[in-house]
Formats: C-alpha cells, structure tokens, sequence
C-alpha cells in the first residue's frame, strides 16, 4: 500500500475514532457539549417509533431503550472501524503463529480490531512491530472505556428518569384528590417547595442527560406531559392568590421552574429558542402525548395590599 493510501486510510480511522471519543466525552463530561451523535440517534429513534405507535403503541415505550442500545452501537462500530483503518496499512507488523503476516485485506484489519477493541486480546496475530506493541493496547484500553462509559451513562439515565416519574406520579395523585387549581389550601408552602425542587432536579437531568427525554411511559399517570399543565396552573393561581406572602412567593418561585423546564426543552431537544413557556408547553405535550394541552385556568385576580398578597 503506497504512503498516500496509508495516509488517507490513517486520517479517516482518526476522524471516526475522534469522532466517537468526542460525544462519549459530550454525553458523560460536557453538559453544555453538542454530542451530536447520540443526540441524533436518539431523536430518530423517538420519531421513527411514534410513528410507528399509530398503529402499535406498545412500541413507543421502546425508543428510550432502543435509542440508548443504538448509541453505545454507534459508538463501538465508529471505534472498530477507525482503528481497522489505521490497523489495514499496517498488517505486516502482525504475524500468525507460523510466523507469517495475515492477509492485508479490509476484512482482517476489522476480525484484528474487533480483537483488540473487545479485549479479547489478538486472536490468532501477534504485533510484532515496536509501534504495534505501543498502539494496541491503547484501542484495548479504549475497548475497555467504552464498556465503563456505557455502564455508566445508563446508571445515569435511568434514576434520572425514574426521578421524573416520581414527580409525575405524585402530581396525579394531588390532581385526584384536590379540585384542580382552585383548590389552593390542598398546596401549601411545603408542597410547593417540593414541587419546585423536583422540577429543578427534571430541568437538570434533561440538562445533564437529554436522553432522559426519550423515555416514554405507557401509563399516563407517569407522564410529566400529561400533569405539568396541571401543575402550571396550580402555581399561577397560588401566586395570584396565596394565603400569604410567602406561600405566593413559592408559587411564584415554581411556575419561574416550570418556565425554565420546558424553555430547557424546546432549546435542547427541539432546537427551538426564543419560544414563549405557553408554546414550549405544547410543543413538549404534543411530543409525548400527541395531542393539545388543555386550556390554562383563569387565575383568580391577585389580593395585593402594599406589602403583597393580603
């Protein structure tokens, strides 16, 4: 293979292989990086498979876990090939166990590197060359960091969404047993601290993880979708007509919460900056629910004296 044919192979495995190191750092590392891979896998997955749910909505739950098992393969298939280009020019460092260099042809450049990337060692080759025996172990240590990386972005994504679920399970609960938003006394100062800390915590994860978007449950009653309008409400009407000072502030505080969540969502997973909260809202419930938002409503005409709500 003449020099500008090892050249060419060489930089195109070190882009693959940079570009697969890159969104692992992105997803893990960076919370503010692009990780344009994952992210674009991931959102495939999900329109591919809410699509599909027209007529088999039991596959919809799937695009979380389908997307996340797509990323880790794009990630290795990126790595195993971007190291068997850089491997191909360079087959004559290896030899068998009768002393002979494999075939120099594509294939055995992915079995070598597919080898190495795993773990599993060198098969039946053995690198011979100085820089070979450098170079390998560096794509087994990677092999290696792929494994723990994957490991740990799922122990990441999944109580990050259990969290959520959490969250919008216990808004339904306080949905049945209050009557609605006019039913201010059912949320007092505690409960509205609380709510707000979890739509903090919903707001860093998508953040932190935006594959926790992705994650769909069939059961309503889990969808922060389907009770976040509720909760909008709930912190309108308590701002504008709290018990207290106090009491109104945290309203204040949560509905400021709720605002950011869904900015963070239009921005992030959408792509969508400088929406209005009321259009972030329906662009999230029509993404997880596919349909329309119910109606806000009309909050109560705020009790001011001076100092604030009466």
């Amino acid at each position: 293979m003449d020099l500008v044919a090892t050249l060419l192979l060489s930089l195109v495995g070190l882009v693959f292989i940079g570009m697969a190191l890159r969104d692992i750092f992105d997803v893990l590392f960076h919370l503010e990086g692009h990780a344009m891979i994952s992210r674009a896998i991931m959102r495939t997955v999900w329109r591919v498979l809410r699509r599909v749910a027209d007529a088999r909505p039991q596959v919809w739950p799937l695009a979380g876990p389908v997307g996340l098992v797509a990323t880790i393969a794009a990630w290795a298939l990126l790595l195993l090939v971007g190291w068997a280009l850089l491997l191909w020019p360079h087959l004559g460092n290896f030899q068998d166990a009768a002393g002979k260099p494999p075939d120099g042809g594509l294939w055995e450049a992915l079995h070598l590197s597919g080898g190495i990337l795993s773990t599993m060692g060198w098969g039946d080759v053995t690198p011979v060359g100085p820089w070979m025996r450098v170079i390998t172990p560096l794509e087994a240590l990677l092999g290696f960091g792929l494994l723990t990386a994957s490991v740990t972005w799922l122990f990441a994504v999944h109580p990050a969404v259990q969290r959520r679920r959490a969250l919008a399970y216990e808004l339904w609960l306080l949905r049945q047993v209050s009557d609605g938003a006019r039913d201010a006394p059912a949320f007092d100062g505690q409960v509205i601290a609380e709510l707000t800390s979890g739509i903090i915590s919903v707001q860093r994860d998508i953040v932190a993880h935006p594959a926790t978007y992705y994650f769909r449950d069939p059961d309503e009653r889990l969808l922060l979708s389907a009770e976040l309008p509720f909760l909008q409400d709930v912190a309108n009407h308590v701002a504008a007509a709290g018990p207290d000072v106090a009491t109104a502030r945290r309203a204040r505080m949560l509905s400021q919460s709720i605002d950011e969540l869904l900015l963070t969502i239009a921005r992030r997973i959408h792509g969508r900056d400088g929406v209005e909260p009321a259009e972030a809202l329906r662009i999230f419930v029509r993404d997880h629910l596919k349909r329309e938002p119910p109606e806000p409503a009309a909050a109560p005409c705020a009790r001011l004296s001076p100092a604030g709500p009466a």
